[in-house]
């Protein structure tokens, strides 16, 4: 029974030093680890380090010396060009004329026109009465009324196409309308005109003659050329070119848009007849009044511009009439029957 007794007592000592052999050397580790801390915590507290801290300082004035120099060569300039300018000493000079002037001659009174109309060529007149200036001295510009064979309208650009083919002649004196009557009309006509209205005269039969290839300003010089010309040109029948595109009232009507006008007078018996073939086998037969006004609407759209037409008609026949009367309806014109 003693025997069991001493080895258990034996044995406690030895897993207590089993036990101190697994444990010793972990707190072995922290003895060390606690003393390390310990002499760090010394050293930083208690022995203060000996370095300055380094300081961190900014000057107060920032130097920008090519923009400073920059501002001194613009101040410069601004100065320059605002300076007072240097006085000068005004020239003096002695009189060289007597302080008063001779007073002028007496003079005679009379009319006085700046732009002598008579004097002009036909072209500068005419240009000159377009851009506005013809009544610079004193004449009038604008529209102008105008009346033939009671048709009355206004305009500034008036163009009167006269038929005088043996036909229309005829016709017109059987209703007691003489040449010499129709001529009387356009002379009248443009002699009442104001000086800056312009306008033209155009003669057909086959071919086509004008007064002037432009439309001219009804001046005094050109009313008076007016009145020699139509007596001795406006009869008979202008000769036609063979190089036409267009003839009887299709080459009428295409000199006279060629004008461009803004009112048209028409004299004619409404016959179409346009001339064919060659050189001695020529043939004049009539056009449809589908083709002339046709050709009416091509000449206006190169123009540009409306037109207002009024025809003047002599035994005309009834188709004639509705034809003529369409043709008004379209431009805006005016029918008169004789």
């Amino acid at each position: 029974m003693l025997a069991p007794a001493a080895t258990l007592s034996d044995a406690r000592p030895r897993q207590a030093a089993g036990r101190f052999r697994r444990t010793g050397p972990l707190m072995l580790a922290l003895m060390v680890q606690a003393g390390l801390l310990v002499i760090t915590a010394f050293v930083i507290v208690v022995i203060p380090s000996s370095k300055n801290e380094p300081e961190f300082t900014a000057s107060p004035t920032i130097h920008l010396p090519q923009k400073e120099l920059e501002h001194r060569v613009a101040l410069a300039e601004l100065q320059q060009a605002t300076a007072k300018p240097p006085l000068m000493e005004r020239l003096m000079s002695a009189a060289l004329l007597p302080d008063g002037l001779p007073s002028m001659p007496p003079i005679a009174a009379a009319d006085f026109n700046p732009i002598d109309t008579s004097a002009m060529a036909p072209d500068a007149n005419a240009m000159l009465a377009q851009s506005g200036l013809l009544g610079f001295g004193g004449g009038a510009t604008g529209k102008s009324a105008a009346s033939f064979f009671g048709i009355e309208d206004t305009g500034d650009r008036i163009v009167i196409v006269v038929n005088t083919s043996v036909s229309v002649v005829n016709k017109a004196e059987r209703r007691g309308v003489s040449i010499e009557r129709i001529q009387e009309e356009m002379v009248s006509l443009i002699d009442r005109l104001e000086a800056g209205t312009l306008f033209g005269i155009v003669q057909f039969s086959q071919g086509v003659r004008s007064f002037e290839d432009f439309l001219a300003p009804a001046t005094r010089a050109n009313k008076a050329a007016v009145t020699t010309w139509v007596p001795t040109n406006l009869r008979g029948n202008p000769r036609a070119r063979p190089d036409q595109a267009y003839y009887g009232h299709e080459a009428a009507f295409q000199a006279a848009f060629a004008l461009d006008p803004d009112v048209i007078f028409l004299l004619t018996d409404g016959q179409l007849n346009r001339r064919e073939g060659t050189t001695g086998n020529y043939s004049y037969p009539e056009i449809p009044y589908a083709t002339l006004l046709h050709s009416l609407g091509s000449f206006q759209r190169q123009v540009g511009r409306d037109v207002r037409i009024h025809v003047i008609g002599f035994e005309m026949k009834p188709a004639d009439v509705t034809g003529m009367r369409r043709l008004t309806r379209d431009y805006r014109g005016e029918l008169r029957e004789f």
